[in-house]
């Protein structure tokens, strides 16, 4: 194959720009289109009355409620302090736990002996199970629910932490100490950047996970919190304020994903080389 050939083909591969698809086309814009449809169906189903208000609100409903609670009544704004002290709280901990532990407990075997079975054994506890115990112990206040939060998240981070840090490649282990790099080293320029790619699968796991831990904390023993607005709206059927709240935890969790992808871009693009 000469050079005219191979130019022929890789015209062909990547069609010029007249006849490349139209924005519209596009990935982002299908499902920009998908879901102004969803919420359009969703309207006209509510409206049209197949629907009972009572059962599912209509997202103008919802809107209506969310404007009332964040610009008219202001009542919200403390319910979403306290589930973001507890989150961020939790979660700040589940990622410095389980990140300097992953990280031991994947180097060290005898370390690992240790603490694996009393790892094992929480993570297939589930930590809601352990809810009564935590409020016996701490109350209904801000710690019970940090340490529910932080049981919540700290296991999908240590465990693909330590599957991270023994995927390391043993032969440049090996090579590095045979050329006394001292164990600093050998963790910063081989084992981190092996483990940064399991460490950040790790994290995002575990958004979720703490969230859901906060909705289950405040709905089974709070006086404030999103999650206790939820319960008090789903206990008096007022389905938008309901819905309202839910939809704030979605978009938490969107925000949170997206804000680790952005971090991943921005500081962590160089591990992707390893």
């Amino acid at each position: 194959m000469n050079a005219h050939d191979t130019q022929a083909l890789q015209a062909a591969a990547d069609p010029p720009a007249s006849v490349r698809p139209p924005w519209w086309t596009s990935g982002r814009a299908i499902s920009i289109a998908s879901v102004i449809v969803f919420l359009v169906v969703w309207q006209w189903v509510t409206s049209a009355g197949y629907v009972e208000p009572i059962f599912l609100a209509s997202p103008t409903a919802i809107l209506d409620v969310a404007y009332d609670q964040f610009f008219v009544s202001r009542e919200i704004y403390p319910h979403i302090l306290v589930s973001l002290t507890e989150a961020f709280v939790g979660f700040v901990l589940a990622i410095v736990v389980g990140v300097l532990l992953g990280l031991a407990m994947g180097r060290f075997d005898r370390l690992r002996a240790v603490f694996e079975p009393f790892v094992m054994a929480l993570y297939a506890t589930p930590s809601v199970a352990l809810l009564p115990l935590f409020i016996l112990w701490l109350g209904i206040g801000l710690w019970s629910k940090v340490l529910i939060v932080f049981l919540g998240g700290v296991f999908a981070i240590l465990v693909n932490t330590m599957a991270g840090v023994r995927g390391a490649n043993p032969k440049l282990i090996e090579t590095a100490q045979s050329f006394t790099a001292s164990e600093g080293e050998v963790f910063a320029y081989i084992i981190l950047p092996s483990a940064m790619p399991f460490i950040v699968a790790g994290i995002r796991l575990a958004i979720g996970r703490v969230l859901i831990s906060v909705f289950v904390a405040e709905l089974y023993a709070s006086n404030q919190g999103v999650g206790f607005v939820v319960t008090q709206a789903a206990a008096s059927y007022a389905t938008a304020l309901m819905l309202m709240g839910i939809l704030l935890f979605t978009l938490a969790g969107v925000a949170l994903s997206q804000a680790l992808t952005w971090v991943e871009d921005q500081f962590l693009g160089r591990f992707r080389e390893h």
